[in-house]
This record gives structure tokens, sequence and C-alpha cells, in this order.
């Protein structure tokens, strides 16, 4: 999971990097924030899941769903902060926050394969 996230940040980087080139600080500071917007609540839900590692696991449905549940409603309330207390340009905010979404279906180019130390699965 921190892989996708780090992916996520890497993109979102990368893409604010090729906006100021093109365009100008304004537009790479819009995209930087949108990508933000998506990948500190992305973050937060890993670490969510990395504590949960070690426990009982008929609690991990339940965690997920709150933690996916609570991380759309952070990335909306961060967007929504995001546009009333910054003068954002609209289409790289979005462009940011599409980038950084879209970021985690790359990682499954890049890992194609369940790493070989994993535990097979012992039925009972």
């Amino acid at each position: 999971m921190f892989v996708a996230v780090g992916l996520q940040c890497a993109a979102v980087i990368l893409f604010s990097v090729l906006t100021l080139v093109v365009s100008d600080l304004h537009c790479a500071t819009s995209a930087l924030l949108g990508g933000a917007a998506a990948a500190v609540p992305n973050g937060l839900f890993a670490l969510r899941l990395f504590a949960q590692r070690g426990r009982h696991p008929d609690s991990y449905p339940a965690v997920f769903l709150v933690g996916e549940f609570l991380k759309i409603g952070l990335t909306a309330g961060l967007l929504a902060w995001i546009v009333h207390s910054q003068d954002v340009h609209w289409l790289s905010l979005l462009l940011g926050l599409i980038v950084a979404l879209k970021a985690p279906l790359l990682a499954l180019l890049l890992v194609r394969d369940a790493p070989r130390d994993w535990p097979e699965y012992e039925g009972e």
C-alpha cells in the first residue's frame, strides 16, 4: 500500500514539474494541491491499514470500509478547503487530482506478480 502512495506522490510531483515547464507557477501549484488532496488521505489510510496488521482478521473488513469512507470524505474536505482558501487554476487542480487517482493503476504495470515470499493459503 505504501508503494502505491509513493508512486502516487511521485506521479503528482512529476506532473507538477511538467506543468511548471509548460505553463506557470500558478498552474503547477494548483496541480500539486489537487494531487495532494488525494495523496494525503491515501497515505493516512495506508497508515491505518498498517496499524491494523497483527490484529484479529475479523475486524479487517470494518476497518477497511470505515477507512474508505473517511478517505473519500477527507479528500472532498481538502478539495473544498483548497478551493476556498487558494486562488486555483481549475483545470490544473482537476488534472492533478486525476493524475493522483490514476497513479495506483500504474503500480499494476510495475508489479506483475506477487512477491515470492508470500505464504500459501492453508484452508481450514
